[in-house]
C-alpha cells in the first residue's frame, strides 16, 4: 500500500450556482485540453456521458451541509485516471447563493491505470479509499473481499477496511486482474485467499478465508457453480 505523494498537482475548476464552469486554473486546462473560449458551459459539456451520473452524484453531495466523509471519485478523461471532487464555497454574509469548486488530480502513474482498449475504460491495480481524512492507494493484492456500502464499498483488508466510492460493478470493470470473483451481490472475494465453500443452514453457503480473522462471507446459490469453477483455475 502506497500513500499518496505531495506533489500532485491539483486542478481547479470553479463554477456557479448552476454549475456553469466560470473559471479554471492553468494545471485543469492542460489536462482538460479547453481552451477559455470554452467557460460558460455547464459542467456536463466537459464530461463524457457515462461520467454524468458521478457527477450528479458529487453536486448532491456538495450541496449537503454535513457530508459524511470525504466524497471523491475516479473518472475517465483522456485515459488518464482523474481523482475528484466537488466543495460548495460559502460566500460573503449576506450572499443568497453559493459558488463550487471542483479539484482534480491526475492518478494514473498511483494507480497503474491502462486504457483498455476493448471496454474502452480505464483500469486500476490499485484503487484510491478513504482513510481518516485521506487517500490511500490500495494494492488489489491486500483485499480479501469487498462489500456494499449504501453510496459506497467497504474494502476489508488484513488489519483494517476502507471505504471506496465505486459500486460492485464499477470494480470489476475497473480492476485489471483475475482474482476478484463476485459471490453475492453485495460482496466480492478475492480468490487467492479463500480456504474453503461451506454449507450451512437452509441451503445457504459461506466463503471462509484462509486467516481466520477475516470474517466469512456470504455466497449465492446461483454463484456457488461459477465460483467453483473459477477456483480450480486460481
Amino acid at each position: 500500500m502506497k500513500k499518496s505523494q505531495n506533489s500532485f498537482n491539483i486542478g481547479l475548476v470553479l463554477l456557479s450556482p448552476d454549475f456553469s464552469v466560470i473559471g479554471m486554473n492553468r494545471y485543469a486546462r492542460e489536462v482538460l485540453g479547453l481552451a477559455v473560449t470554452d467557460l460558460g458551459k455547464s459542467v456536463f459539456h466537459y464530461h463524457t456521458r457515462k461520467s454524468h451520473s458521478k457527477i450528479e452524484y458529487l453536486m448532491q453531495k456538495s450541496s449537503e451541509p454535513d457530508p459524511d466523509m470525504p466524497v471523491a471519485m475516479i473518472i475517465d478523461v483522456l485515459n488518464k485516471a482523474l481523482m475528484i471532487n466537488l466543495s460548495r464555497l460559502d460566500m460573503r454574509q449576506g450572499s443568497s447563493e453559493s459558488l463550487f469548486a471542483m479539484t482534480f488530480i491526475d492518478v494514473t502513474e498511483q494507480t497503474e491505470a491502462k486504457m483498455n482498449p476493448n471496454s474502452g475504460m480505464v483500469e486500476l491495480k490499485k484503487f484510491p479509499v478513504c482513510y481518516k481524512d485521506s487517500f490511500l492507494f490500495l494494492d488489489a493484492s491486500s483485499i480479501y473481499f469487498i462489500q456494499s456500502d449504501g453510496n459506497y464499498c467497504k474494502i476489508f483488508t488484513e488489519k483494517r477496511s476502507y471505504h471506496l466510492h465505486l459500486t460492485l460493478n464499477n470494480i470489476l470493470k475497473r480492476y485489471a486482474g483475475l482474482h476478484l470473483f463476485r459471490v453475492h451481490k453485495c460482496f466480492i472475494a478475492n480468490l487467492q485467499y479463500v480456504r474453503k465453500i461451506k454449507r450451512i443452514e437452509k441451503r445457504q453457503s459461506i466463503l471462509i478465508f484462509n486467516n481466520e480473522s477475516i470474517p466469512p462471507v456470504p455466497v449465492a446459490r446461483r454463484r456457488i457453480k461459477a465460483l467453483k469453477k473459477a477456483l480450480a483455475i486460481q
